[in-house]
């Protein structure tokens, strides 16, 4: 058995040179992993909660999404299968707590897009959700400042 030692940045150097072959079988078991995390920590909380999310995903073009979904499990699932097909891999999941309704999560998610694009402002988002050359850690901060200041409002 060979031990690993930083499992997430070698998954993330072979997703870059995948193409469209098959994806390699570390980033897959990655990408489980971080699937699993988040299935532990929604059975704890709730999987039909409203909540904000941050997905690393690797590939040729490496990027963080910032999203907002009432059933975050499903909606991973969704994710996953999308990103799988275009030669993408999950390498990190952050889920919030949990907000009151469809609104505060809408309110939450354009405020963390506003941080994100405040702390990024050279890295435009290539979409609404979507984050090329960001970090997750931020990306993770920005929801959870977004959601606390949703949640518990000055």
């Amino acid at each position: 058995m060979v031990l690993i030692k930083n499992p997430r940045t070698l998954a993330r150097r072979l997703m870059r040179n995948t193409g469209d072959g098959p994806l390699p079988l570390l980033a897959l078991r990655v990408q489980k992993r971080a699937r699993e995390e988040v299935r532990e920590f929604l059975s704890e909380g709730g999987f039909h909660e409203h909540r904000l999310y941050v997905l690393e995903v690797a590939g040729s073009h490496p990027h963080i999404k910032i999203g907002y979904s009432s059933n975050p499990w499903v909606r991973l699932t969704q994710h996953i299968g999308e990103m799988n097909r275009w030669y993408h891999t999950l390498i990190r999941v952050h889920v919030s707590e949990p907000l009151s309704d469809q609104h505060s999560g809408r309110r939450a998610e354009d405020r963390a897009h506003g941080f994100m694009r405040r702390l990024y402002p050279a890295a435009a988002p290539s979409s609404r959700e979507t984050f090329r050359g960001t970090d997750f850690k931020a990306g993770a901060a920005c929801v959870d400042v977004a959601v606390s200041l949703t949640n518990y409002p000055a």
